[in-house]
């Protein structure tokens, strides 16, 4: 029986994880209007009116753009779980920009203990 419960919860787990740079940057087209949960490092950072345009980078530094309001906005260098919508284009300043994350919501998070790991 806890066999059972422990492969249920491991596989509840892996379902669980949504799409990564890699898989967002490679067939964006299959991810549009989906809800993204991301842990990466803050490389650039661009202020435009009151929004950020923040160029996140994975631990193997794979690149997405992320489109966050000015007051959420975390400094560059410093590693952030950021959730939100992956869209085929956002409006930044008088700027479209294409595959990219409008976040609803960014916090701190400490960097990968094991980078390369996978």
């Amino acid at each position: 029986m806890t066999r059972v419960a422990l492969l249920s919860s491991l596989l509840l787990v892996v379902a669980s994880c949504g799409p990564g740079i890699v898989a967002l940057t490679e067939r964006p087209q299959l991810h549009y209007e989906e809800q993204v949960h991301l842990v990466a490092r803050v490389s650039r950072a661009e202020t435009v009116g009151n929004v950020v345009l923040l160029e996140l980078a994975s631990a193997d530094e794979r690149r997405i753009l992320a489109r966050v309001a000015v007051e959420d906005a975390p400094s560059v260098g410093e590693w952030v779980e950021v959730r939100g919508v992956f869209v085929a284009e956002l409006r930044v300043g008088d700027r479209t920009v294409y595959d990219a994350i409008s976040v609803e919501r960014v916090k701190k998070h400490r960097a990968p203990w094991f980078p390369y790991l996978l």
